[in-house]
Parts: structure tokens; C-alpha cells; sequence
């Protein structure tokens, strides 16, 4: 099937925008600062993350410490638990979860941080809505290696679908959620400041 271009009225003219004006408009206005700003901010963020230098500062010790903060949360629960590196095992040896960059959350972590801070609105607010919402991912992400050492015991089927797809997804969900629950809190916390000074 073919398409062509209807033709011209007689004396008619096309005129088409040049695409450095229609840029040029976008970075202007208010949305085109946002993405241009989280473009800029998310590939910031994961160049550093992903460097040799950001990999063993920060996301190397950030992954076995999640591994130590879970057994510590199991210890009083269940003794048989043991921390090593980035590997969470049961002293038994039936049943073990390495936990590596990608099960960390930290990308997700990068994403939501990248997404609130260049959002219209005060920095400060910005600020702790990032916070908040990493610890909150965080403490999802806890539960989730928590959840995956015990499932690791049982079939390896079961254990690989709530690895890949359940949680995967669970993770995803939380941070899109936690970012239009920070922009509802925002705008109630602008709303709350501008009827304040009226």
C-alpha cells in the first residue's frame, strides 16, 4: 500500500518550522526542561555508578551491606543465616541468594532520584522526597532478598519466576508509585505554603 502526499491547492504554500526552532521552543518550555533536565541527571548519575571508581566506592559496599543488613534483621529470627560478601546463605547449605548490582535496586534508586530532583517546585522538597523514596525502595529491596534466600530452599522454578518477574516488577511498580505519590504530596505541601502566606 502506498501513500502519497495530497497534492497543493494552486497558490498554497507548506511551511514547515525548521527543527533547531522546534527544539529551540521545547528546552523553553516547562516540560522540555524537565526531560532535558532527567536526561541529563539519569545519565549523570548511572556514569558514575557504572564507573570503575563508582562500582568499587559505592556499589560494591552499598550490595553487601544490603546482604549484612539482612542477616542482621534475621539473626533474632532465625540463627541459621549467614552473611558473606555479597552472598546471603543458610548455614546448612540448603539455600543461598548472591545479591549483584542488579538486584540491589540501586538502578531503580537512580531512576526516581533522577525523575524528582529536576521537577518543578522547591529543591528542599525535591530533596526529601528522594530520600524518602530510597529508603523506601530500600526497604522493599530488603525484603525481597529476604523473601528470595527463603524461596531459594524450596523449587528452583518458583525461585526463578518471583526473581525475575515478580519482584522485578514489584520494584518497578513501588518507584513509579513512590514518584506520583511525592508529586501529590509536593503539590499539597506548595498548596499548604501558598495558603499560609495569604
Amino acid at each position: 500500500m502506498e501513500l502519497d502526499r495530497a497534492p497543493l491547492r494552486p497558490g498554497s504554500t507548506v511551511t514547515t518550522t525548521p527543527l533547531h526552532l522546534r527544539l529551540s521552543r521545547l528546552a523553553r518550555s516547562p516540560g522540555g526542561q524537565y526531560i532535558l533536565l532527567f536526561g541529563l541527571l539519569l545519565v549523570a548519575i548511572f556514569s558514575v555508578l557504572s564507573s570503575g571508581w563508582g562500582i568499587r566506592n559505592f556499589v560494591q559496599p552499598f550490595t553487601q551491606a544490603l546482604v549484612d543488613i539482612s542477616a542482621l534483621i534475621l539473626s533474632p529470627i532465625d540463627g541459621r543465616v549467614v552473611a558473606e560478601g555479597d552472598i546471603l546463605r543458610f548455614s546448612d547449605g540448603r539455600g543461598a541468594v548472591q545479591v549483584l548490582a542488579g538486584c540491589n535496586a540501586v538502578e531503580v534508586c537512580a531512576l526516581l532520584v533522577a525523575a524528582i530532583l529536576p521537577f518543578p517546585g522547591p529543591l528542599s522538597l525535591g530533596l526529601i522526597g528522594a530520600a524518602v523514596g530510597v529508603l523506601a525502595l530500600q526497604a522493599v529491596n530488603l525484603l525481597r532478598i529476604i523473601s528470595l534466600l527463603y524461596l531459594s530452599r524450596g523449587s528452583p522454578e518458583v525461585f526463578e519466576f518471583f526473581h525475575h518477574y515478580v519482584w522485578d516488577a514489584m520494584i518497578m511498580l513501588e518507584g513509579l508509585l513512590l514518584f506520583f505519590g511525592w508529586i501529590k504530596w509536593q503539590e499539597h505541601q506548595m498548596r499548604r505554603k501558598a495558603e499560609t502566606a495569604a
